[in-house]
């Protein structure tokens, strides 16, 4: 819901992101700014504001003389996106329970105690603020496994395959429930990896990106309870 105080920028940004995430923006054809700003009855200026915050969040992008695209994935290439990363960051906290050095095990545990208090402060009508701490944090206990991987080849591989903004949206869709049993996973994946134990690391890993492609695709346009 809007609230009175919301500036046109911010209107116009909240808006056209839930165009993105709905589909209702097209991804086989450019859009531009007068066309955008004709669409939500507002001026060029607060939508270039916005235009600039959905470039940086990386749901849309300038093409080189092309103009403004929108880069959201379809149903399937969601799907497709959720089982590359099953394959692979499965592989990665494999990898990463046999080669870890005492200093990544350290930071992993710590991420996970870290991500709980996070999600323990949070409430159904959650903080922005506070859901961006917690997608920082994801980000960095899945980039510290990675680097405990020591697989750079394959850490490529999956940077050009997931979208920052997709992994964005996936976590936004969580319910507080939900969110309570991603900070577990955290928690089982960084002990399978500080005893060493490839099999139960990599299969957590599995059983985390899973959950999150059961509750991302069961209904991709909606809020998802968060």
């Amino acid at each position: 819901m809007a609230f009175k105080s919301e500036s046109a920028a911010d209107r116009a940004y909240r808006v056209l992101r839930q165009a993105a995430t709905d589909g209702r923006l097209p991804t086989d054809r450019k859009v531009t700014e007068d066309g955008l700003a004709r669409m939500l009855g507002l001026s060029r200026t607060p939508v270039r504001a916005a235009v600039g915050r959905l470039l940086i969040e990386g749901f849309l992008q300038r093409r080189a003389g092309r103009g403004l695209w929108c880069v959201m994935p379809t149903r399937a290439e969601m799907q497709e996106i959720f089982d590359i990363r099953v394959r692979l960051e499965s592989y990665a906290a494999a990898r990463a329970a046999e080669r870890a050095s005492p200093d990544h095990r350290a930071q992993l545990v710590a991420s996970a105690h870290r991500m709980s208090e996070l999600v323990g402060l949070l409430r159904e009508g959650q903080d922005p603020a506070l859901v961006s701490k917690i997608q920082d944090e994801n980000a960095l206990f899945h980039g510290t496994i990675m680097r405990a991987a020591h697989a750079p080849r394959l850490e490529l591989l999956l940077s050009s395959t997931v979208d920052l903004a997709f992994v964005s949206l996936t976590l936004q869709r969580y319910s507080l429930r939900q969110r309570v049993r991603s900070a577990g996973h955290h928690h089982e994946i960084a002990e399978a990896i500080s005893a060493g134990m490839s099999d139960w690391a990599g299969r957590t890993m599995e059983a985390h990106i899973l959950a999150a492609a059961g509750t991302f695709l069961r209904d991709p346009l909606s809020d998802g309870g968060s």
